[in-house]
């Protein structure tokens, strides 16, 4: 049963389904994500974990709760499992993890549910190359004009 009013939209409805659903899955896929990152890194789990240790030590940022300031293995395989609900990683865990990695790609589902994507260094060189030949077509643009005024 549906409970309408003067102010009832079906499409912002429809709205905010979609981004209920996106939220209830983010953190599965960040962890998904997480998770393939470690199984293709040539790192071990336990190094990466070191990794995020030294680098939240020298920031002087915890990444789990409680007094702790070292990332133990264990922990990143409970922030790595996406069927795991009781221990997710925190944003500074995560940026923590893609500093370690060196891989952004974890970061991937929660830019995507912001409407937002990676640029690649590939993606920036047809960004800068298509930018470059529209400049240089305005220029030829503003030439011709110049031409046919002389």
């Amino acid at each position: 049963m549906q409970q309408l009013t003067l102010f009832y939209e079906e499409n912002q409805e429809m709205e905010y389904q979609k981004m209920a659903a996106t939220l209830a899955s983010l953190m599965p896929m960040i962890r998904s994500a997480m998770n393939r990152t470690a199984e293709n890194h040539d790192l071990s789990r336990d190094l990466i974990a070191d990794r995020m240790t030294e680098i939240s030590r020298s920031s002087g940022v915890k990444l789990s709760r409680g007094n702790t300031k070292s990332v133990k293995t264990d922990t990143l395989a409970k922030w790595l499992a996406p069927e795991d609900r009781e221990h997710p990683p925190s944003l500074n865990a995560l940026v923590a993890f893609c500093m370690a990695t060196k891989d952004l790609s974890p970061l991937g589902p929660l830019l995507r549910a912001l409407g937002v994507e990676i640029m690649t260094d590939e993606d920036k060189k047809y960004r800068d190359y298509g930018k470059a030949d529209i400049a240089a077509k305005k220029a030829q643009k503003k030439k011709k004009q110049l031409e046919a005024d002389l």
